[in-house]
């Protein structure tokens, strides 16, 4: 038997407290570190557009003054190729035969060339020929490409193969670009690596980008960064040497975010790049073509819209629909979805422009120390929950948790410390929340029902207090990884499923410590081993199968829909509510707070004070364990603002309590309805 530990417990709050008043410190940082970057890129593929606006019968100045109308700032530019200049007609390529039976005029005496690339006449413009004889040099090498002189026409010779020579990527041309630049729009280079990459080959990249005004940032096409080559000993140099040039002209790295929105699409290479820019880095979101096709213009807007107020996306780069919708062009059907997202974005405070660069932020180490060290605390603390420890046992146990709480965010290099301690958070703070209102309401003595009116009060005190509590998880999280890397997602939250799962089975064990199920409670070890033999050998009966089946369900939707993998599919009711509910509030709450966990906090208190059997209040109080480890869960996703986080967990709290309320209004009218009825029968009988 432990005597009393209030003392210890007391301490064990304190550091709690102070790790409290340090996260709120971080938090504020980190609110205006994130408040900061409220400026969204809007972008195109401008060759896409070009070619889609000239079919819809426009001009460019047209169509580049709908995309302004729509909300685009920007345009990408890809390496041009010999194929995408001839069909433009900027210039013709003419095999070896081609060009001595059909072209004498041009009195061309070496035929050792498979191909002759003609530009345009000398006395003509030529806004192309002279870039692309310089790319195709670099990218075939000298002796492939040779201008030939002539009085009249600019003509190169070139030795290759098609049709992967018409496919060779060269450089950005920057006539595209002066276009571009010229009507007011940002340009977002898109190279790709060569495939044997030099710092002279790097340079030249550069010193053509030089040459371009209004260049936003670099998006890589391909595999690789630009630079990144195979050769392990001079991989690092070559990345380096690519960083410095982006740097010196202030260009940030766009990423494209992967298609199950964790990280980014692979390249190889690019997150030593992002170390080596100490992080100068923009999410970029780029819907799939073949998505795009799937659905409505407005789901693809609010795609967009989530995807900036929750991922930290701030490029957002638009794919083309292949068919126009009824009554409209193809240009106004593709412009319609991104008008909305625009207007939506701009409703919401942010600004369409240059992508804005988050700033390269990592919390004060002290602060950060003070934090851990709470939180270990704090995981003391719930262990006492579970099982009480003498005071003692508690002193050895709070040193313990300070040294290695704040000498692990001292010492420790990398994120894994972090996570451990996030993870703690995310499990202990909601299984204290519950259990320490098990203990307040287990000390009141219940002798007879209590009304609805005492359940709907002391439901919705209670669940203020277990959000209240929980919350402090959530902001010690929201402070310990509150950095760039988390920012923009080079490192994240793992352990997503087990933070679902582990408040409940602890909770669990709390609920069995504390209350008899089957006439039993467990408090010790061998109690548990007896209380599992007797269950497992109870008579399961169809209607027992029918409801366990239930259960499973429920727990199998309840954790494949959790974390970052595909998991279960989000049914189309729900994607609409979802929707209602983004379009209306600040901050969606999750279904699981306000739809399952919150109401069932109020069941739970209506099963003590109307004395419902024991077995339903004990998975009242687990499902009433979701709603608030969910809560906590939602700030473990550090890519979202804190203040959406924050808001959402309010959110959840005020809907919660308001459908909780409604379930128990309609709990007491059935009951009314079924004893008059009650009544009515047996004064007829």
């Amino acid at each position: 038997m432990i005597k009393s530990n209030r003392f210890s417990k007391v301490l064990l709050i304190g550091a709690v407290l102070i790790g409290v008043l340090c996260s709120i410190c971080l938090c504020i940082q980190r609110y205006y570190v994130e408040k900061k970057s409220m400026t969204i890129e809007q972008a195109m593929d401008y060759d896409a557009v070009v070619n889609i606006a000239r079919n819809d019968g426009y001009d460019l100045d047209t169509a580049l003054e709908k995309c302004r109308e729509a909300g685009i700032t920007s345009f990408t530019i890809y390496d041009t190729t010999l194929n995408k200049l001839t069909q433009r007609g900027e210039m013709s390529l003419i095999t070896r035969l081609g060009l001595n039976l059909y072209y004498p005029q041009f009195h061309i005496t070496d035929l050792t060339f498979d191909y002759y690339l003609v530009g345009k006449p000398k006395n003509q413009e030529d806004l192309y020929f002279d870039e692309v004889t310089a790319d195709l040099k670099t990218r075939l090498g000298e002796n492939n490409v040779r201008l030939l002189p002539n009085s009249q026409y600019r003509i190169a010779g070139l030795r290759g193969v098609m049709p992967a020579l018409g496919d060779v990527n060269l450089g950005i041309m920057t006539a595209d670009a002066k276009k571009i630049t010229s009507h007011g729009f940002h340009v977002i280079l898109r190279p790709t690596n060569y495939s044997n990459p030099s710092k002279e080959k790097v340079e030249s990249f550069f010193n053509r980008a030089d040459t371009i005004e209004n260049a936003s940032g670099v998006m890589f096409v391909g595999k690789e960064v630009l630079g990144y080559t195979p050769v392990n000993a001079q991989r690092k140099d070559m990345l380096t040497f690519t960083a410095e040039q982006m740097k010196q002209r202030h260009l940030p790295f766009y990423m494209v975010e992967s298609a199950n929105q964790l990280q980014y699409m692979q390249q190889d290479g690019m997150y030593d790049l992002a170390g080596l820019l100490d992080y100068q880095t923009v999410r970029v979101y780029a819907m799939a073509k073949e998505e795009l096709e799937k659905i409505t213009p407005e789901e693809a807007a609010m795609r967009y819209y989530i995807s900036d107020l929750e991922r930290n996306v701030r490029v957002n780069l638009y794919p083309m629909y292949k068919k126009p919708m009824h009554g409209m062009n193809l240009t106004e059907t593709n412009l319609a979805y991104i008008s909305i997202a625009s207007k939506k974005l701009q409703d919401r405070g942010y600004t369409l422009g240059r992508a804005t660069v988050m700033d390269t932020y990592y919390p004060n180490k002290i602060l950060l120390a003070l934090i851990a060290a709470a939180a270990a605390c704090g995981f003391v603390f719930t262990l006492n929950i579970l099982y009480p420890l003498s005071n003692r046992t508690n002193y050895i146990l709070m040193i313990l948790a300070v040294i290695i709480g704040a000498g692990g965010a001292l010492i420790s290099k990398g994120a894994l410390f972090l996570q451990m301690m996030a993870i703690g958070c995310a499990s202990a703070a909601p299984t204290a929340a519950i259990l320490l209102l098990l203990d307040y309401w287990k000390k009141k003595t219940i002798t007879h029902k209590l009304s609805y009116k005492r359940v709907i009060r002391d439901g919705a005190i209670g669940l203020t207090c277990a959000v209240a509590i929980a919350m402090i998880g959530g902001l010690f999280i929201a402070a310990m990884l509150g950095n760039i890397r988390f920012f923009m997602e080079f490192d994240f939250y793992r352990g997503v499923k087990l933070t679902f799962i582990l408040p409940i089975i602890l909770v669990a064990i709390g609920y069995l410590r504390r209350f008899p199920l089957g006439g039993k409670t467990m408090t010790s070890g061998q109690d548990f081993i007896n209380f599992a033999k007797e269950f497992l050998n109870i008579p399961i009966k169809m209607g027992t199968l029918i409801v366990l089946a239930l259960l499973g369900f429920i727990a199998f939707v309840f954790v494949g829909r959790s974390g970052h993998t595909a998991g279960v599919p989000v049914p189309g009711v729900e994607v609409a509510l979802r929707r209602f509910l983004e379009n209306v509030l600040y901050a969606r709450p999750r279904e699981k707070e306000f739809l399952i966990g919150h109401p069932a906090f109020f069941l739970m208190v209506a099963a003590m004070y109307r004395k419902w059997p024991q077995l339903l209040h004990f998975f009242l109080v687990l499902a009433a364990a979701i709603g608030v480890g969910s809560m906590v869960e939602t700030f473990a996703h550090i890519r979202t603002p804190f203040l959406m986080s924050f808001i959402r967990g309010i959110d959840g709290w005020i809907m919660g309590l308001v459908i909780g309320i409604l379930v128990i209004c309609v709990l007491a009218v059935l009951q009314y309805i079924t004893a008059w009825l009650g009544k009515q029968v047996k004064s007829r009988g």
